[in-house]
């Protein structure tokens, strides 16, 4: 039997995230300080990720959100080698899925010119190429991918991280799952990330208006961060009210 079409409601996950941050004060702060080290110390390795030591920072990061996550479901032990390389499996297939999208939308504006479309689109083309240089290219091309990566984030983004999710709870992380238990949640998935993205633009251009030089930056995605990923877990008990722990790996009390 199909199981009813439940619509995400925006408001109560929002207020909920931020009740769960402030009746779990001390530990949240917590994780926000190591958060804040993680993000502070990845300005210092040079070259950012094309930096082999990134490598180093990402696993370190990585197994930081395992336990985040595993503190926020319940789910002790709050880190083991079992946690961290079983969850690698979806977000493997987040990262490449994030991946190919990205990559389509570098490509997308020159595929007419591949597909033999090159009268009309061309001479389109070399409009929007003469607007990138007279306006500022990084900002209109952040806003051009930004809005986007909007529009597709419920299938790159919103419903496979429900998978990665799941396992972390010892849970069956299955993305055709994912995708059935939020259906008709499209319009849904849009607002609520563009509702967290707003912050993010604004302190970005605010940083740069104060001349912060990153650190406002970093000091509000290490607390926002936090709060990000508290709504996805509000959003996963709202969707999986009653979850189905893999019995082989029981839930320690």
């Amino acid at each position: 039997m199909t199981e009813s079409i439940k619509q995400i409601p925006l408001k109560t996950v929002f207020q909920s995230a931020y009740i769960y941050m402030r009746r779990h004060a001390m530990p949240i702060r917590l994780f926000i300080g190591i958060n804040f080290v993680f993000l502070a110390a990845f300005r210092f390795i040079a070259g950012g990720f094309s930096n082999p030591w990134s490598m180093l920072w990402l696993l370190g990061y990585y197994m930081f959100w395992c336990a985040f996550f595993r503190y926020r479901f319940e789910r002790r032990p709050y880190l083991t080698a079992r946690v961290v390389f079983g969850s690698m499996i979806p977000s493997t297939k987040i990262f490449f899925i994030t991946f190919a999208a990205a990559f389509l939308l570098v490509i997308l504006p020159y595929l007419p010119l591949l597909m033999g479309f090159t009268d009309k689109y061309l001479a389109f083309f070399e409009k929007y190429m003469l607007v990138l240089q007279n306006v500022d290219a990084d900002f209109l091309n952040v806003c051009i991918f930004t809005f986007v990566l909007l529009l597709i984030s419920p299938f790159i983004i919103c419903r496979p991280f429900f998978a990665w999710m799941a396992s972390l709870q010892d849970m069956e992380a299955f993305m055709s799952k994912a995708f059935e238990k939020t259906r008709g949640n499209y319009g849904r998935f849009v607002q609520l990330m563009m509702l967290l993205n707003v912050p993010c633009v604004a302190v970005f251009e605010l940083d740069k208006l104060l001349g912060c030089r990153g650190w406002f930056t970093v000091g509000f995605y290490a607390i926002f961060f936090v709060y990000f990923n508290l709504v996805f877990a509000e959003l996963d008990d709202f969707f999986y009210p009653e979850k189905t722990y893999k019995t082989i790996y029981p839930k320690n009390s």
